[in-house]
């Protein structure tokens, strides 16, 4: 009977991991959907096609932000770009969000094995094994020797001798003329256009003479070792082309005829655009060496380029169609869920822009291909506005795992069931820049045929999340697919452009003050807002709370008065609180589903980070349980170890005091304002008195200091 019985369990643990759903992840470097399945009919896309035709193509995929370390860093955390704080190429994931919690972490913290290779994350924003913490086994970008062709020259990136005879000419040139600027340097790659050329395509070689080659040569092991690992595997693969330089085996080259590639037909910038949206081309300009540093790039050159571009494509779509075959080899292929995805887009000459980083449509705009062997409809082909964030949790849903509460995209399952079903009112991009010698972010909405772009002046590194528009952007794709006129003044738009206000205050962003937004559906016939004004009808309205320092804040509320109880709970003021009213509460902790005694009232101050929810029930209209908030802006608990704490002026001016009365060996503060912000933060040792510069803050905010990892307070503090 014993016997039986253990059988009786392999078996079942055998089933229920068989039931479990492989991932294949694959990420493709500078990918704009350039695909036959997309609507290029001269590419050469076949097998990115054949997945195409099994699953959901999501034509109006936005990217959060168009270049590559934010964009990586978005997506793997589930996080905007305002939430990592990684807006460029140098801040790593972890040192902004050190307790974060990765897709490929998730999936192995749910019993995946989880393996990777290539371009997953961007180096430069995670640490040297590449964030330790989401793999199983260790992480490679970078290929050794032997997966490439005959152990030869391709870990550089070019196999032509002629351009490895021009590195040698440039690198001796520059050490024989003491060149040490960076300047210096690119004006003297200029003389040896050889040394780092935008295109190769003259080699005739195995797929593997080039680094994604190698890559997948590498990957078709580590998926045989992750079959074999007796768990459901999270395999992510990620190729670098055709990310610049353009240079792939020249089978690739030889399927498209140069002569018959046309540039891009608008390459001018109309007046009505304005000049912040734009940019000088500097990663082509400034890093290889057949390009002008004046940025004239020639009708030839550009078809130069534009071939190279399709011939990358077409060479990463044979890579795809290796891994997919692979998983038909290993009788894999009805048990995986396969993403493709691209980080952002790239322009080819539109506007007289190359590469990324604008809120155009042809940086913003990104591939996202989801298969799911049991679940959505086949060659579906959908417009509906989602985000590359919206992979997180689709993954989640689709293998069957929890969603994390802190993510902060939506599940697109049901699109891939329903071309036509929509998660949001539109998805969401951004782009950083410089204006006047101040930080400026540009927040850019897309729906199904227009986009709205607003470029705010604030200092976002220093946590301002709002500021007076300096210009704005407004495009009608039916009529204008090119973005000739930018038509943000133009009256006929002015109801859209107003809905797409309204999205944006729903997003919190973009706003010229402090503000907030309520979607309040509620039992009743009337509600009562937060500056205590009644309404009896549904609408939209706002409730402006005045604060004494003149810093007031904005809410929005969006009001649907249908006699249901409302299941909704947002975040004010360090507290969790219902929008239902005049009803009776229980708040519960998620972790165990217990109540939480003396907490029934219709808001509630943790003291602990942690999710959270309420059960709302009400004698006339029933009862309603919240899904589970995520709540992370526990601030502190009182303590009485430090008494003698001081802090001073207060309302302070340009220069804040802090005075602890004695010596702490290790000190941390942090500024966070009413919302949880963090705005300043710092660390000391062997400190007793501190001074800060505050005075380009302005504002309520709560001042959190911790000694020696023990001891805390808070303090209530304005900034005039």
């Amino acid at each position: 009977m014993i016997r039986a019985l253990i059988l009786f369990f392999l078996l079942f643990s055998f089933n229920i991991i068989n039931a479990q759903k492989n991932i294949l992840f694959i990420s493709v470097d500078d990918l704009k959907p350039m695909f036959n399945s997309y609507g290029h009919g001269d590419m050469i896309t076949p097998n990115i096609d054949a997945l195409a035709a099994k699953g959901t193509s999501f034509l109006n995929a936005s990217t959060q932000q168009a270049i590559c370390a934010p964009s990586r860093a978005s997506l793997l955390t589930g996080l905007y770009p305002d939430n990592t704080r990684v807006w460029d190429l140098e801040t790593q994931i972890r040192d902004e969000n050190p307790n974060v919690v990765t897709l490929p972490q998730h999936f192995k913290d749910n019993g995946y094995y989880s393996v990777g290779l290539g371009k997953i994350f961007d180096n430069r924003s995670v640490d040297n094994n590449y964030d330790g913490k989401s793999w199983s086994t260790q992480f490679l970008q970078g290929m050794p020797n032997q997966y490439y062709h005959s152990n030869d020259a391709g870990k550089s990136g070019y196999q032509d001798p002629l351009v490895h005879q021009a590195i040698n000419q440039y690198n001796s040139y520059i050490s024989s003329n003491n060149i040490t600027s960076t300047n210096g340097k690119r004006e003297a790659r200029k003389l040896f256009p050889l040394s780092k050329p935008s295109t190769e395509g003259n080699q005739d070689l195995p797929d593997d003479g080039y680094v994604d080659g190698a890559r997948t040569n590498y990957a078709l092991i580590k998926m045989e070792e992750a079959a074999s690992s007796g768990k459901p595997f999270f395999l992510a693969v990620g190729y670098t082309k055709p990310h610049l330089p353009f240079v792939a085996p020249k089978k690739y080259w030889d399927m498209y005829d140069r002569s018959s590639i046309p540039i891009h037909p608008e390459q001018a910038r109309d007046s009505s655009i304005p000049s912040i949206a734009f940019h000088n081309n500097h990663e082509l300009v400034n890093n290889y060496s057949d390009i002008p540093l004046n940025g004239n790039i020639t009708v030839d050159k550009q078809k130069e380029l534009i071939h190279g571009y399709k011939a990358c494509v077409s060479y990463v779509d044979a890579q795809v169609g290796i891994l997919l075959s692979k998983l038909d080899e290993l009788g894999l292929s009805s048990n995986t869920i396969v993403v493709l995805w691209g980080d952002h887009g790239w322009h080819l000459g539109d506007h007289g822009l190359w590469i990324k980083h604008t809120n155009f449509e042809q940086a913003v705009s990104s591939p996202m291909i989801i298969y799911s062997p049991d679940h959505g409809l086949e060659n579906n082909m959908t417009n509906s506005p989602v985000e590359l964030l919206d992979i997180y949790p689709t993954l989640c849903d689709l293998a069957g795992i929890s969603i994390p509460n802190e993510t902060e995209g939506k599940s697109v399952k049901e699109v891939m069931n329903d071309p036509d079903h929509k998660v949001r009112h539109a998805a969401l991009a951004q782009y950083t820049r410089m204006s006047n010698g101040k930080r400026v972010m540009g927040y850019s909405l897309r729906d199904e045929r227009y986009r709205y772009t607003k470029w705010i002046q604030m200092d976002y590194r220093n946590g301002e999340r709002y500021g007076p528009t300096i210009a704005c952007e407004f495009y009608d794709y039916e009529i204008d697919s090119f973005e000739k006129i930018n038509r943000c003044s133009d009256d006929t738009y002015s109801d859209i452009i107003a809905g797409f206000e309204l999205e944006f205050k729903r997003r919190n962003i973009a706003q010229s003050s402090p503000s907030n937004f309520l979607s309040v559906t509620t039992c009743g016939q009337s509600y009562t807002a937060p500056d205590n004004s009644t309404y009896s009808e549904s609408g939209i309205y706002t409730a402006k709370l005045v604060a004494d320092n003149g810093m007031d804040s904005v809410i929005t509320i969006e009001l649907i008065l249908d006699g249901q109880l409302s299941d909704n709970v947002y975040v004010s003021n360090g507290q969790l609180v219902a929008e239902q009213q005049e009803s009776d509460y229980q708040w519960y902790t998620c972790s165990d589903n217990l109540p939480i005694d003396g907490q029934n009232s219709i808001s509630f101050q943790p003291e602990e980070s942690g999710g959270y929810y309420v059960i709302i029930s009400h004698p006339d209209c029933g009862v309603v349980q919240s899904e589970c908030v995520s709540f992370n802006q526990v601030l502190s608990t009182e303590r009485e170890k430090l008494k003698n704490y001081n802090l001073f002026p207060n309302p302070v001016g340009d220069i804040l005091s802090i005075d602890l009365n004695r010596s702490y060996e290790d000190i941390s503060l942090k500024l966070v304002d009413i919302s949880g912000k963090i705005f300043l933060k710092g660390s000391y040792k062997n400190k007793s008195k501190i001074k800060l510069n505050v005075s380009n803050l302005k504002g309520q905010f709560i001042f959190l200091i911790n000694l020696n990892g023990d001891e805390q307070k808070k303090t209530n503090l304005i900034i005039q």
